[in-house]
């Protein structure tokens, strides 16, 4: 049997969750039956990252929005390597991906929306064209995979005629890279943190991931847990304006910034609880990543995250923007330990029962195979879906 030739289009060359959806794809994708490859709109340390794991990556520049030089380049790619599958991430790369697609007469064109279009840090007319490349390009696309119900119906309140081409499919991890009885003292003895609880939060520097708030509600928690220790993994633009909030606050003694870190399991087993303060998400990775450490987890009741948390069963969800009602849950967890590990332990049964890398990538190549016999081609044999 050939291989299926299929083409990812990155919305980015950053690393998010987008990004990370990515890296999983590759790693379980069935290599007998895919020969995939990876298209980036830009440099970045995506493009290393990937290209170290030895997957085939192409670099096509899609800015600024309207690029005609860029289309024709991306189109003569897909042209070239024979795509077959063309599954696309982002506003942006699925307007592009859409119209090469086509122009390359790619039979089966996926999009795949990770956060929803009201949520983007852009400005709002540029949302509202995003919205409107979104209706214009409809009839190009054969599926729309949402990795939330909640992106799902906000896609559908945008753009009505998606209702029927547009499928929700979960984000998973692998349960086995996270340890069930991890070394909780390695990053703590790296950061010399000898008592205290130890509260971790991973996510880009931005507006949209809320540390503003997490910072916030550190003082209140200070006053009972003065050792206390809050680690912030991850980078971005508002990395000197949370340094500086922190010092505004007399908090910066119990802030640790770490930046981006790979040894993210270890990071997790020295938490006392994940907080996760966003002001958005679609399906987030890295609340996955906790959950399968067995962490007992706060985080923001916005969009996918209550599909995932269960409030008071697998970890507890606040409002966003309210740094009262985080210490409020952060203070519960630290102050009931059995019901906090029995969240940790209901959370892990959880990743491993419904969201595992190997149904997230059974359930999106099942959409693959569905796609290429609505287009008349000979799917392989299709793997079960995994519920």
């Amino acid at each position: 049997m050939t291989p299926i030739v299929l083409a990812e289009l990155a919305g980015s060359a950053a690393y998010g969750g987008g990004e990370r959806y990515l890296e999983l794809l590759f790693d379980h994708l069935d290599r007998a039956r895919y020969r995939a490859l990876l298209i980036c709109p830009e440099p970045g340390p995506f493009v290393g990252r990937m290209k170290e794991r030895g997957v085939e990556t192409h670099l096509v520049h899609l800015a600024p929005l309207f690029n005609p030089i860029a289309l024709w380049r991306l189109t003569r790619l897909l042209a070239r390597e024979q795509v077959t599958i063309l599954q696309t991430h982002g506003a942006r790369a699925n307007f592009y991906g859409r119209i090469a697609g086509r122009l390359a007469a790619v039979p089966v064109i996926i999009s795949t929306v990770h956060n929803s279009l009201k949520d983007y840090e852009v400005r709002s007319l540029r949302r509202g064209l995003y919205t409107f490349l979104l209706r214009l390009t409809l009839p190009l696309v054969h599926q729309i995979i949402c990795v939330s119900d909640a992106n799902r119906r906000d896609l559908i309140d945008e753009c009505p005629a998606a209702a029927a081409k547009t499928q929700t499919v979960y984000n998973g991890v692998d349960p086995s890279a996270f340890p069930s009885e991890p070394d909780r003292q390695k990053v703590r003895q790296e950061l010399g943190i000898i008592q205290g609880p130890v509260l971790v939060t991973i996510a880009r520097l931005t507006e949209q991931k809320g540390h503003r708030y997490l910072l916030l509600a550190l003082p209140r928690l200070l006053e009972t847990w003065p050792q206390l220790c809050c680690v912030f993994v991850g980078d971005g633009e508002l990395r000197d304006q949370l340094h500086r909030l922190a010092v505004e606050l007399a908090v910066e003694r119990a802030c640790r910034f770490l930046g981006v870190r790979e040894d993210i399991a270890d990071i997790l087993a020295a938490a006392d609880v994940f907080v996760l303060p966003s002001l958005s998400e679609g399906f987030s990775f890295v609340l996955l990543e906790a959950l399968a450490m067995g962490c007992p987890v706060v985080a923001s009741r916005v969009n996918g995250v209550p599909e995932l948390i269960e409030d008071h069963k697998t970890g507890l969800l606040v409002p966003p923007r309210d740094p009262q009602a985080l210490a409020r849950a952060i203070r519960e967890v630290l102050n009931y330990s059995t019901p906090a590990s029995e969240m940790g332990t209901a959370g892990r049964a959880v990743v491993q029962e419904r969201f595992t890398v190997d149904q997230m990538v059974a359930n999106t190549t099942a959409i693959f195979d569905a796609a290429m016999q609505d287009a008349g081609l000979p799917a392989p044999v299709q793997k079960q879906v995994v519920a």
